[in-house]
């Protein structure tokens, strides 16, 4: 429920940081669209000023009009010269087409390189998550094992107060033993002078016998002497008296003996009542223990489905890993030959545009000069901006075959995992064969005692038989009640004494049960305590996340205004450019007036000549304005371009924004999986925790056994030798007793058997506990070993075990190796790691694929340079 609590708490963490990132995503939408708006300010205002040339031109007009209206006669070499003006023209037109061509190409590439880049964004961005996530449930199982270290702490330590208290517990059980031992003393005097009454009883009831015999004899006779009696009756009459005198005298004789014997069989009877209270006592708590390995059986199977689901479950995982390296792979090989197409492309227009610009320099005038170093200066840095997003490509393919060697090696983790699980399962199931051996020998102990039962009732029966007689006896004698009361008295004294002795066993019992419950009290409290101090943890932790969190956004927000300014910077610059392309063209204006004005003066004289050729200029003109005309056409063509690749951009981020949205979705979708995981976990760790428990319940049982076993043999002893001195018609229960004792002692020894065999499990668990806690702290510390020596250390893993009845044992062992673990996977998992690399710390630097993945890449950056 901790770890529940927890998972919650870091989600809406992650839900309120998510949140944030929308705002943000939302205000560099702002801030695109308000740079939008300036563009199409800035686009407005360049086709305001791009028409605003036409009344320059008109004024040009008018000057050359009032030139041919001065200078009529112009030589014949300046038609030649105007015949070359139109070649240079033709050939400018044509290296414009190139240009538009080249930009276009260009325009395109950049399309396909922000495409790349905004496909290895995202896949970074996933990696880190994936990352991210993994830190974070290895935080979490940090957590888990350092809180399991300390309740074993503490439950040891419980333990051993425990322990102390039973031994303080027993030795007051020894000391009212004693005053049993005392008290049974006593009984058995007793029981001795109830025997010698019971001989005595035996002896009265054969004089009864014979005196009833005698009786008997004596009516038959008094019949036949009726007659003679008659005629002597009064001369035997003072016989006669004294006759009854005698009879009444052994008759008041013979009840007191009677009375005594019947006592002694009362007190036998009391005892075989206890011994039969006893022996169900035994049997209701061979049930419960049937009941309570059954129990255990369920629960193992049910643990061993659950290894089975997750079995099943972490190759489910390792198939979606694989695919997922597929595609990554896929996509790497993508990203190389689209880079390589890039590279030839541009190497291809980077000839081209040489080719371009040496003609263009060839044809060009010294007015188209200056445009054409410009726009060469302009394509220079384009072809300078393509390298640079080039090579950052490249360091981002570099990033992806790092993440790749790292998904690798998570594979390879996840394999060993799974194998350490399987070996789990086999040895689950040779505890659940062992549990339904032990369960195999509780059932014949359970059908050994079941005949002892049967015999013991039969036994019951035929003591009931014998009470039944005596009662009989009893109620012939009733006019002895005189000695029987005083009898009783003495009887009521003796039970009131062993009520007393009850009555301090009681109390005994109430101050174990006050003395545990007060147990319980101080474990909850500190069990409080725990979670008090682990809230406090919880929430330390979770604050200097924030403040983590906080300074990444801060940074974030730096970066964003920083490439905000940079945006800026260069509308500034692109504003500058226009406005000396403005200023060149305002002086080229000058220099061609003042060109004019010196050609007007000396060709004052030749206009007269050149009034012919005027007619042609005008056509030229014409021309030129139909060409003007045609330039102002592919100026709007071009603008419609820019609106629609401005459209274009648009659609791409919206793209970009679903898929946004859905690695949100598989992220989420990610969480809840890992999340479902760590419940399975946490419900396997409180399975495991119980089976502990039942484990050292199932021993203390067993030696409450033993010790039931053990006062039981002691008093069928006493027994056998208190009945020994009795007569021959005893031998028959002695033997039955003799075989009793003999069964006792063989359950004593099977029990004492099972008892080595516990022990005897204990070193092989503890062993296997460590060499499963041996293998991780390995593989945390392996992280500057190559694989095969992690290989070699890993191999030690088969020998390791969970058994449910050794667990108890094994805590004890693994406190120290817990606490490296945990040391070990806090050093490993230091923050200065960077976050290219994630916090895969399992994988070792010789790892082959990582350096080959490496090698190949420097070789394909070294042909694209």
């Amino acid at each position: 429920m901790e770890h529940n609590s927890r998972l919650d708490k870091e989600i809406l963490a992650l839900r309120t940081r998510v949140q944030m990132l929308d705002l943000e995503r939302k205000a560099f939408l702002d801030l695109v669209d308000q740079l939008k708006e300036e563009i199409c300010e800035y686009q407005k205002g360049e086709k305001q000023g791009f028409p605003l040339s036409t009344p320059v031109e008109t004024e040009e007009l008018s000057m050359l009009q009032l030139q041919d209206t001065k200078d009529e006669g112009r030589v014949e070499g300046d038609h030649t010269s105007g015949k070359a003006g139109s070649d240079q023209e033709d050939r400018y037109q044509s290296s414009e087409t190139l240009h538009k061509r080249c930009r276009e190409v260009i325009e395109n590439i950049e399309g396909r390189n922000s495409q790349l880049l905004h496909k290895l964004q995202n896949l970074e961005r996933e990696h880190e998550d994936l990352v991210e996530h993994n830190e974070e449930l290895e935080s979490v199982l940090g957590e888990t094992q350092i809180q399991t270290k300390q309740e074993k702490e503490q439950f040891e330590s419980e333990v051993e107060g425990l322990h102390w208290k039973i031994m303080s517990l027993e030795t007051e059980l020894l000391e009212v033993q004693k005053n049993k031992a005392e008290m049974s003393g006593e009984e058995q005097a007793s029981s001795d002078g109830a025997q010698e009454m019971q001989e005595m009883l035996e002896s009265c009831q054969e004089t009864i016998e014979k005196l009833g015999s005698q009786l008997g004899e004596r009516r038959e006779w008094r019949k036949q002497l009726a007659s003679e009696l008659e005629l002597l009756r009064e001369d035997l009459k003072a016989e006669k008296k004294a006759s009854e005198l005698v009879q009444e005298s052994e008759q008041i004789n013979k009840p007191e003996q009677q009375h005594e014997d019947l006592c002694t069989d009362e007190k036998t009877h009391e005892e075989q009542m206890a011994k039969v209270v006893f022996l169900e006592e035994q049997i209701q708590n061979l049930t419960d223990e049937e009941e309570l390995v059954r129990s255990e059986l369920l629960e193992s199977n049910k643990k061993r489905e659950e290894l089975e689901k997750q079995l099943k479950e972490n190759n489910e995982e390792k198939q979606l890993l694989l695919e997922e390296i597929a595609k990554l792979k896929q996509d790497i090989l993508t990203t190389r030959e689209q880079l390589d197409s890039t590279a030839e492309e541009t190497l291809r227009m980077n000839q081209g545009m040489v080719h371009g610009d040496n003609r263009f320099l060839l044809s060009q005038s010294s007015a188209g000069s200056l445009n054409g170093s410009i726009k060469q200066s302009m394509s220079e840095e384009r072809f300078q901006q393509q390298e640079v997003k080039v090579q950052q490509l490249r360091q981002d393919l570099r990033r992806v075959q790092n993440l790749c060697s790292s998904a690798e090696r998570e594979l390879r983790y996840e394999r060993e995992k799974n194998v350490d699980l399987q070996k789990q399962n086999l040895l689950l199931q040779q505890e659940c064969t062992k549990v339904k051996v032990e369960l195999k020998q509780a059932r014949a102990k359970l059908s050994d005692t079941t005949e002892t039962c049967s015999s013991l009732s039969a036994q019951l029966e035929k003591s009931q038989q014998k009470v039944k007689e005596l009662e009989q006896e009893l109620l012939k004698c009733s006019h002895a009640d005189k000695l029987q009361s005083s009898l009783q008295e003495k009887l009521i004294q003796e039970k009131s004494k062993v009520y007393e002795a009850q009555k301090q066993i009681s109390k005994l019992h109430q101050k174990l049960k006050d003395s545990q419950h007060q147990l319980l009290l101080a474990e909850t409290r500190v069990s409080d305590k725990k979670l008090l101090e682990e809230e406090l943890k919880e929430a330390r932790e979770n604050e200097a996340r924030v403040q983590q969190e906080l300074r990444e956004e801060l940074l974030k927000r730096k970066l964003l205004e920083q490439q905000v300014e940079e945006l800026r910077q260069q509308l500034r610059h692109s504003h500058e450019t226009e406005a000396s392309l403005a200023k060149m063209h305002v002086e080229l204006q000058a220099k061609t007036l003042h060109a004019l004005e010196d050609e007007r003066k000396t060709d004052s004289s030749e206009h007269l000549q050149c009034h012919k050729e005027k007619e042609k200029l005008s056509e030229q003109l014409s021309l030129l304005k139909e060409e003007n005309k045609a330039l102002y056409e592919e100026g709007v063509r071009l603008l419609n371009q820019k609106d629609l690749y401005i459209r274009k951009y648009n659609e791409m981020q919206l793209r970009h924004k679903d898929k946004i949205r859905r690695a949100k979705e598989t992220f989420i979708h990610e969480v809840k999986q890992r999340d479902s995981r760590i419940k399975q976990l946490e419900s396997e760790l409180s399975e495991s925790k119980l089976q502990v428990e039942k484990g050292k319940v199932l021993i203390a049982q067993i030696t409450t056994e033993n010790e039931k076993l053990l006062q039981e043999r002691r008093r069928l002893l006493q027994k056998i030798t208190d009945q020994e001195e009795t007569p021959w018609s005893t031998r028959s229960t002695i033997a039955t007793l003799q075989s009793r004792v003999k069964i006792l002692d063989e359950e004593n020894m099977g029990l004492h058997e099972s008892k080595l065999q516990l022990s005897s499990h204990v070193p092989t668990s503890q062993r296997a506990m460590r060499s499963i806690h041996a293998p991780n702290t390995e593989d945390l510390k392996g992280v500057n070993f190559s694989e095969r020596q992690l290989q070699s250390k890993v191999l030690p893993s088969p020998r390791t075990s969970f058994p449910s009845q050794e667990l108890p044992d094994t805590l004890s062992t693994l406190k120290p190796e817990g606490g490296a673990e945990s040391q070990d996977s806090s050093f490993c998992l230091s923050p200065s790691q960077p976050s290219e690399i994630g916090y895969l710390n399992v994988a070792s630097p010789g790892d082959t694929t990582a350096s080959q993945l490496q090698e190949e890449s420097q070789s394909i950056s070294s042909e694209n340079f």
